[in-house]
């Protein structure tokens, strides 16, 4: 009885330390992925995808990366990290002050919109997040429109107010 358990409880930790390998791993792919995207050294990006979180530790946190524009707010030295987690992989928005190649400060992060609502994916479609005009362009999927069967989107938009980013209007669109 005492073997078995042993048994048992060497299997757990066992599968438990390959998982967190396989995390491990994981992210190692998706920081050499956006280190060759970016430019930026993937310890870089490490450190960026750490001060976006909201967990305690590496092993705490199920976020991936799903983008980093370096390029769209770069006029003000500013870099849009975009992360997401969770069963309907939800966005997190987290904008950095670039100093140096390495110095980056959190300025601002958005999980959700005006309307209490996370960006999300749904059934309809997927959430994403892009800037155009030095704007952050939050699109998350809503039910398709009955008269024409093209998916929809509610448009967030957040602008820089000279401070900080701040809401400034949604809007509906349809589906690319």
């Amino acid at each position: 009885m005492r073997l078995r358990a042993a048994i048992v409880l060497c299997c757990l930790v066992c599968s438990t330390i390959a998982f967190t390998q396989d995390w491990k791993q994981v992210r190692r792919a998706d920081e050499i992925k956006w280190a060759k995207t970016t430019g930026l050294d993937p310890r870089t990006i490490h450190k960026l995808w750490r001060q976006a979180s909201h967990a305690a530790s590496d092993n705490d946190d199920e976020s991936r990366i799903g983008d980093i524009d370096v390029e769209g707010l770069a006029e003000r030295n500013q870099v849009l990290l975009v992360t997401y987690t969770g069963e309907k992989n939800c966005l997190t928005l987290t904008v950095f002050r670039q100093y140096s190649a390495t110095a980056f400060s959190k300025l601002w992060s958005v999980e959700q919109g005006p309307d209490g609502q996370g960006f999300c994916d749904s059934p309809f479609g997927n959430a994403s997040a892009d800037v155009v005009k030095s704007v952050i362009q939050v699109r998350v999927p809503r039910a398709p429109d009955a008269a024409n069967g093209y998916a929809n989107y509610t448009v967030f938009d957040y602008e820089w107010n000279g401070i900080t980013y701040r809401f400034t209007g949604k809007r509906a669109e349809q589906g690319r």
